[in-house]
């Protein structure tokens, strides 16, 4: 008898084969065969399929943050996939109006508060031209992730199975796609520092302190790293608490994890990672309705992992000191590593930070505008593709909220992470919480929140996804039975549904 699986193994190929074929296609054709992704969107809103309207969002995240040297982007992309989520969030939204909203994914719309605030004091910010499309671009995105997260945890007959395998196919992408890389196109899977300086494309001082790094699949070192952290966070909380059984597939990916954070060299990515993970499992035992062999045989053999993983890296001089130079990424392999201060860690980052608080003491009540620097105000815009892409290195989130929206920007946006992680905690959202403080956390190494149009929207991608699957796995277990028993009735009632959306 066929052991069944959590997830559809034809589905998940499909999705897999679309990513990687519309990758090909883009390479063969020098980057306009993104439009074929049009079709398919009209072809799931008119067949009503959740489940592809579902994979086909992931798929924009996924061509948002890719390796640009192995699957080019014409000059119209970028319009294009903006259009894309226009098409989405216009009909979805439309759809929300006279449909039940889960009471799982409702408290995040309390960002807008935060976003109300600072359309005003953009006005009178830096740039406000560049804030006002950055705050437009913002919730045109954040709306088509909600709208379509919310038809796939409350519409009758979702095959919830289908929307596991695209998020897995999403995630093998990156994580073996960026293996592949590895292997077959080595020139292409590390970040050249000086052919990006010879092109005229921006380069952060992380990057010119840690030289050519890894980046895989995506487009950028430092987008690698965060992406595995974020995938790894995801996946762990879902085989736990969802799953609930050794998974060989969950376990492969996992075990990749680590390995391209490594080699990224990002220090960001690995604390963020070990952060999700030691949240993931505090949550895990905290859990209640889990089921306590379960939770024994788990927690056992995740706590035996770790210990022999830490025996493995601190066993030798020679694991000691690569331990070390990971983390103090400019020390050479000959350089051996005495001690590690918290200077060595903020080196790349305190010079950002210093800034924006200078900035922020100079307007300390409100701010100086949405996503602009103080640099975008003195530069002459000549293009709508400028004010569309112009790039922002904003530091860590604490000092950027506050050169941004100043003591009452920091306010608001500190009292909706608190609604946040309080409701998702409150009901049990364990899966998008940890996605959602992998979101957080990542964000003291470098701001992304409200980039949607880059790594940002991987992130948030990564909470909706958190937040789909938890909401079939309150469903299941409020009709009493556990995914790792068997497999879910076809007909069963969306949890909002079945507890009259009050849970």
């Amino acid at each position: 008898m066929t052991r069944w699986l959590p997830y559809d193994k034809k589905f998940f190929f499909q999705t897999l084969f679309g990513l990687v074929g519309l990758a090909v296609a883009m390479r063969l054709t020098g980057g306009h065969a993104f439009l074929a992704i049009f079709p398919f969107i009209f072809a799931a809103f008119s067949a009503n399929k959740t489940e592809m309207l579902f994979a086909l969002l992931l798929t924009l995240v996924a061509f948002t943050v890719s390796n640009s040297q192995l699957i080019p982007k014409a000059a119209s992309f970028s319009i294009a996939i903006r259009l894309a989520h226009v098409l989405i969030a216009g009909v979805m939204v439309m759809q929300l109006v006279g449909q039940r909203n889960t009471p799982l994914v409702r408290p995040l719309l309390s960002i807008f508060f935060y976003l109300a605030y600072m359309a005003i004091v953009s006005a009178s910010g830096w740039m406000p031209l560049i804030s006002y499309l950055k705050l437009l671009l913002f919730t045109i995105i954040f709306l088509s992730y909600y709208s379509v997260t919310n038809a796939s945890a409350t519409r009758w007959r979702v095959d919830v199975r289908k929307l596991r395998s695209a998020m897995l196919a999403f995630c093998a992408f990156f994580v073996f796609g960026s293996f592949v890389v590895w292997i077959f196109f080595p020139s292409a899977a590390y970040f050249d520092i000086s052919r990006a300086i010879q092109a005229g494309r921006y380069v952060s001082a992380e990057d010119l302190a840690g030289g050519n790094l890894f980046m895989g699949i995506t487009m950028h070192s430092q987008t690698m790293g965060p992406i595995a952290a974020s995938i790894g966070t995801l996946l762990l909380a879902d085989l736990l608490f969802s799953i609930r059984r050794w998974d060989k597939f969950y376990l492969a990916i996992l075990f990749c994890v680590p390995i391209l954070i490594y080699k990224t060299a990002s220090r960001t990515a690995m604390g963020t990672l070990l952060a999700g993970v030691f949240f993931v499992f505090f949550l895990f035992m905290q859990a209640h309705g889990v089921g306590a062999r379960w939770k024994t045989r788990a927690m056992s053999a995740l706590t035996l992992l770790g210990v022999l993983g830490g025996m493995v890296l601190f066993s030798t001089p020679q694991m000691r000191n690569s331990v070390m130079r990971f983390v103090q990424k400019w020390h050479s392999d000959d350089d051996p590593v005495a001690e590690l201060s918290l200077d060595d860690v903020l080196a790349t980052r305190q010079g950002l930070m210093d800034s924006a608080m200078d900035n922020f003491r100079e307007s300390p009540l409100i701010g100086n505008g949405f996503q602009v620097s103080r640099e975008l105000g003195m530069v002459e815009i000549t293009s709508w593709q400028q004010l569309l892409s112009a790039p922002v290195e904003k530091g860590v989130w604490i000092t950027a909220v506050l050169e941004e929206g100043g003591v009452f920007g920091m306010l608001l946006f500190v009292i909706f992470l608190l609604v946040v992680i309080g409701t998702f905690w409150k009901r049990r959202a364990y899966a998008g919480l940890a996605a959602f403080i992998v979101l957080t956390i990542a964000n003291l190494g470098e701001f992304t929140f409200f980039s949607l149009s880059g790594l940002g929207g991987f992130f948030w991608a990564m909470v909706f996804a958190g937040l789909v699957l938890d909401a079939q796995r309150l469903r299941e277990e409020q009709m009493g039975y556990v995914m790792a028993w068997r497999p879910p009735p076809p007909t069963a009632a969306p949890y909002s549904v079945a507890l009259g959306g009050t849970y």
